[in-house]
């Protein structure tokens, strides 16, 4: 027998043909993700920064007075503040990956060094500490940053020194019990009484905050305007995505990447492991001080809920969960998601084109092929309009409802609303959901889940138009949370994620 045979016929050890094909099948499903891997080194780098650019320019072009018209504006200082609402997570959202996808530890307490950093700068940029002086203490930004970040980075090593020998859902409890303790302490110091002194003092003004804060200033330049703030966002987000990537690749971040992925292999393999999850703890904590600093010294206050609270712990685990835990850039469009989806949402016609869209892409996915995907798309169109005639003939009792843009109009032509429209809105939106979660559920068998598939899709659209495109502010938080779901359901390592495979 020939050496080509015998190892045709003797599989490879630890070799594995489904996980070896798994770039393939990636590919195959995500037309997008094979173009992007198509181009060379430079193109992805020139793409890059084509889009930080773009990205740039978006103060020069949103000041158009034509454009603001269009979205009864008249400035573009709510943009700004969306984009440097996105450019502060976005920095929170690293330093959480740092910790939570590099070097694997659940911390719960993240959003506390965020809170401890806009506390510490208000305590040393603002007129409210005056035991010093009659108007408070106002150091140079420069040397306020980097006291609160050495600080804040110290107090996260403490925190990893304290829970080291813990993990998984130990630490968690450990660390979410830091988070809680800072949120309550914020809204309650308010009235501490010191040895020594008569009066009570106020650490924190509780739930009311602490206002009128120094802006940040450099050399005598000051920065007064969202735009100010836009471009130095901008430019603090590179220098930490650049600093974090170069660690990422060093032995540090390998080092961390082995330590997640088995931390006793690590160990025996010679890896200082509690060194380094102690600065993964102390650079996770830094970056969330300086992402702290930078916002409270921009919106001038700091207010312990919700901008301290677990409600911004979720919303920053959702961000790197969407753009796949360990992910760099994922990181970036998950928080970039997270933060302007809820603002385009507000706008009923610009929802209903997203809604649509995602339940089409939905729809795509789960059917596998462009060949089903336009069958159960055409059953779809040809069940609304025979249930429509049905009910004609039956003469039952037609709801006129006033559209809101072209795409309202032609899905209320398609579907068949009757009285009362918005009761029967609530039972079709628990139904399509119930639908959804059955079509997870039982999509082995085709036909059935077909018949699924149409009739989901037909209660969905009903619901969007007679109930949740008519509500924004509950429709914004649904659409938001089952995007999330979906994504959960058919990518489980999130958008931009490796896929694992482990033997159990």
């Amino acid at each position: 027998m020939s050496q080509e045979n015998t190892e045709s016929n003797n599989p490879k050890i630890g070799h594995d043909e489904w996980v070896a094909q798994v770039a393939s099948r990636q590919a195959q499903a995500y037309p997008l993700m094979r173009w992007w891997h198509a181009l060379p080194g430079y193109g992805q780098w020139l793409m890059g920064l084509l889009g930080l650019a773009l990205f740039l320019l978006v103060p020069i072009i949103t000041a158009n007075p034509l454009l603001l018209a269009s979205f009864n504006l008249s400035n573009n200082n709510f943009i700004l503040l969306t984009l440097n609402r996105f450019l502060i997570f976005a920095m929170l959202a690293i330093g959480l990956n740092v910790v939570v996808g590099y070097a694997g530890l659940l911390d719960l307490g993240y959003v506390a060094f965020y809170g401890l950093a806009g506390y510490f700068y208000a305590y040393l940029a603002s007129n409210f500490v005056t035991a010093f002086s009659p108007n408070g203490i106002h150091l140079p930004s420069l040397v306020v940053i980097i006291l609160i970040v050495a600080g804040v980075s110290l107090i996260g090593y403490l925190l990893g020194a304290l829970s080291l020998r813990l993990s998984g859902d130990y630490l968690a409890i450990v660390t979410l019990g830091f988070g809680q303790v800072f949120t309550l302490l914020a809204l309650s110091a308010t009235r501490i009484y010191l040895p020594g002194r008569d009066r009570a003092v106020d650490f924190t003004r509780g739930p009311n905050g602490i206002n009128g804060l120094d802006p940040l200033n450099f050399f005598g330049l000051s920065l007064n305007e969202n735009w100010h703030y836009f471009y130095f966002f901008s430019l603090m987000l590179l220098l930490i995505y650049i600093m974090v990537y170069r660690i990422n690749h060093s032995r540090i971040g390998r080092a961390w990447r082995a330590i997640r992925d088995d931390e006793l292999a690590a160990e025996v393999m010679g890896t200082p492991t509690g060194r380094l999850k102690l600065l993964a703890f102390a650079l996770g904590a830094g970056i969330a001080a300086f992402a702290g600093v930078l916002d409270a010294a921009w919106q001038s206050n700091v207010v312990p809920v919700p901008r301290y609270s677990v409600f911004t712990l979720i919303n920053l685990y959702a961000m790197i969960v969407l753009g796949g835990i360990g992910s760099l850039p994922g990181a970036v469009i998950g928080a970039f998601i997270f933060t302007l989806l809820p603002e385009i949402l507000r706008s009923v016609a610009l929802a209903s084109v997203i809604f649509y869209g995602l339940s089409l892409w939905g729809l795509y996915i789960f059917s596998g092929s462009w060949r089903r995907f336009g069958r159960l798309l055409a059953f779809g169109i040809l069940f609304g309009f025979v249930l429509k005639g049905l009910l004609l003939l039956l003469n039952v009792a037609r709801a006129d409802l006033a559209s809101s843009s072209a795409l309202n109009s032609l899905i209320q032509s398609w579907l068949f609303i009757a009285e009362p429209y918005k009761v029967l809105g609530n039972v079709l939106t628990i139904v399509g959901i119930l639908l959804v979660l059955a079509l997870v559920i039982w999509r082995k068998h085709q036909t059935f889940s077909d018949i699924l598939a149409v009739l989901g899709l037909y209660a969905l659209a009903f619901a969007w138009e007679t109930r949740l495109g008519l509500e924004p502010a509950a429709t914004r938080i649904l659409i938001v949370g089952l995007s999330l779901v979906l994504l959960m359901i058919f990518r489980p390592q999130g958008l931009l994620g490796k896929a694992e495979v482990r033997v159990v």
